[in-house]
């Protein structure tokens, strides 16, 4: 073999060996590309799982008891109020003021009262929650109480609405129930200040 043929086996063999090179270099940048999105290199069976294993698995002994968890709480059992009602329209006229008691109801044996005054005049009436009293056919006798919802300023022509609780439990022998609406102020206020509803009946 001459000079020029040795010089151009080495000039091949140069090539190729930088050809090679270059393969094996393109396979490793693919291989960096797809262990960053991938997670894992290689192919098939032969590819390895970079990630891992992010949540490991964890179990108790066999054998080992259950957590006990705290006792439950009861609830509270809710006030066993017993109630009563009856239903209907006992009402009285006097002058230009009604008062008319539309619902009796009994809550552990003590009254309240739904109570409605109408002002059919033209001028303003007044009638304070402190005047108003009741006496039932027993012969007890009861007062409104501030937890009484009642507004008792009426305007001419004005109707009003409230609850009316009285103070002390009522007897077991009494059926009726007289309500006085007293001390009512007004220049056109019924002739002595007072209106009475009589015969209500007590649930």
């Amino acid at each position: 073999m001459n000079r020029e043929q040795t010089s151009h086996h080495r000039k091949k063999g140069g090539a190729a060996l930088k050809t090679t090179f270059a393969a094996l270099g393109v396979l490793v940048l693919l291989g960096v590309v797809q262990a960053a999105t991938a997670g894992t290199v290689g192919v098939g069976a032969l590819s390895v799982d970079l990630r891992g294993s992010t949540t490991p698995t964890t179990s108790a002994p066999a054998g080992t008891p259950e957590p006990l968890l705290p006792p439950s709480t009861p609830a509270e059992p809710a006030p066993n109020a017993e109630t009563k009602a009856v239903e209907g329209s006992w009402k009285q006229a006097r002058g230009l003021l009604t008062a008319e008691i539309t619902k009796v109801e009994t809550v552990d044996g003590r009254i309240r009262l739904h109570l409605t005054a109408v002002n059919a005049s033209t001028a303003k009436m007044d009638i304070p929650l402190t005047s108003i009293t009741a006496k039932d056919d027993a012969g007890a006798e009861y007062a409104a109480t501030p937890t009484s919802r009642w507004s008792g300023a009426l305007a001419k022509g004005a109707t009003t609405t409230g609850q009316i609780d009285l103070d002390d439990p009522r007897p077991a022998t009494a059926t009726t129930l007289t309500v006085t609406l007293s001390d009512i102020v007004g220049s056109l206020a019924p002739t002595g200040g007072a209106i009475t509803v009589q015969n209500v009946p007590l649930p």
